[in-house]
């Protein structure tokens, strides 16, 4: 799914690489390791693939042991578990699961802490909320809906097969089945023009996936993905004008697209920016400033931490899913 806002990619959703953390699986112990005090989980995700994911001793209640009355939280090999995916697997790491739920209730403006005792009692689940403001209606209202839920999961678990999804709270699988069915369409038709030729898009995707992106002033950008860090170095290349307040002006637009790049690409973990050096210390606050306020709203938490004495910007950024290359490498394989 691509998102095109003034002829400019805005986001970028690969079918194969949606978000799954959260989602809720019964999966089947395939080994217990002990001097990990863990064990080794299979199950089947969106795709019909199985994957093996990484399950704490500690994170696995009785109560979502399946297949057997556990009067402890003691896993076997073979045992049917009801788990969450907390970590998608990551190049050499593998999915981290937890048999304690989290129900997420962001939807709700409320502090819930009342809500967590109620559902600790209720087989380890857990509600996750930061406001403040529920009135008592709204609060009961969310209980009753909230054990639902939790009444739902537990009902459809205990039938399902193992490897198998039980639910999706973000409704992903509504999104899956629209795009499967269209999908499904044009495979059988093949009489449309595909969506790139009708809306140019190779053409704006190309430079997601190169070193160099241009910017209108005639700079660009360099942007090197590497295994511990990202690195985006900002070059005036053809820019010809060299005063404080142009530099300020190109670092700005610099900023503007750097940070889109991190969007598209997925970029996470450390990431360090070397900006157009500017000696002027009013004009570097101003664009750091300029830039906490273009990144404060990122999903993924892209946060600010210093400018070092290199005249680089230190970033890092939250990390719940695969960058756009190793999700590309991973579907050409």
């Amino acid at each position: 799914m691509i998102g095109i806002l003034n002829n400019t990619v805005q986001s970028l959703d690969i079918l194969d690489s949606i978000d799954r953390t959260g989602n809720i699986y019964v999966g089947r112990v395939e080994n217990l390791v002990s001097n990990l005090n863990a064990a080794f989980v299979r199950f089947e995700n969106i795709k019909g693939k199985h994957s093996v994911g990484f399950l704490p001793f500690k994170a696995m209640p009785p109560a979502h042991i399946l297949n057997r009355n556990a009067d402890s939280s003691s896993l076997k090999t073979g045992d049917i578990v009801l788990v969450q995916l907390k970590v998608e697997e990551q190049k050499t790491k593998q999915a981290r699961l937890s048999g304690k739920i989290d129900l997420d209730s962001s939807t709700f403006d409320g502090n819930i802490d009342d809500l967590i005792k109620i559902a600790k009692t209720r087989c380890e689940y857990q509600m996750i909320s930061g406001n403040t403001g529920l009135v008592s209606d709204e609060i009961s209202t969310f209980v009753s809906d909230f054990i639902k839920i939790i009444d739902t999961i537990d009902s459809d678990a205990n039938c399902a097969e193992s490897y198998k999804i039980v639910t999706d709270i973000r409704d992903i699988y509504d999104e899956l089945s629209a795009h499967n069915v269209v999908c499904e369409y044009y495979d059988e038709e093949e009489k449309r023009l595909p969506l790139q030729i009708n809306y140019s898009l190779s053409s704006k995707t190309d430079d997601l996936f190169g070193k160099k992106v241009w910017l209108d002033s005639g700079a660009f950008l360099i942007i090197e993905q590497t295994e511990t860090l990202n690195l985006i170095d900002i070059n005036s290349g053809k820019a010809t004008k060299k005063s404080e307040d142009f530099f300020l002006k190109l670092n700005m637009e610099a900023a503007v697209e750097a940070y889109r790049q991190i969007r598209l690409r997925n970029l996470s973990g450390m990431i360090l920016i070397d900006f157009v050096s500017m000696k002027n210390a009013d004009m570097n606050e101003r664009l750091i400033s300029f830039i906490k306020n273009l990144i404060q709203s990122d999903p993924m938490n892209l946060t600010y931490i210093d400018l070092t004495g290199l005249g680089i910007m230190e970033f890092t950024r939250q990390k719940r899913k695969k960058s756009l290359r190793e999700t590309i490498d991973i579907k050409n394989k």
